[in-house]
């Protein structure tokens, strides 16, 4: 069999550590985004599809879309987790 040598990635040819490093930072950043957004819209289902609630279900999912997308804009997960909160004091209000 042929014997390969040890891979060095600092000094390979072709490499680029620094934009694999950015693309990874993005990709953790815009999954926590995204996971709160999805939580956001299976709680206004919960919430308002059960319901029956067509309006307020509509108005949640914008809402959350909204949030998510400065989320993802501003690489914060704040205004999706604000969203999801006020969500949940609203299902707890309601159950």
């Amino acid at each position: 069999m042929a014997e390969h040598g040890r891979t060095e990635y600092a000094t390979a040819a072709g490499n680029d550590y620094a934009e694999h490093e950015a693309t990874y930072t993005n990709v953790m950043k815009l999954t926590k985004v995204g996971t709160i957004l999805v939580l956001t819209w299976v709680v206004g289902l919960a919430i308002f599809g059960t319901a029956g609630s067509t309006f307020w279900l509509g108005v949640s999912l914008v809402l959350s879309t909204i949030a998510g997308i400065v989320g993802a804009a501003r690489d914060s997960a704040v205004p999706g987790s604000v969203v999801l909160v006020l969500m949940l004091i609203v299902w707890a209000l309601l159950v």
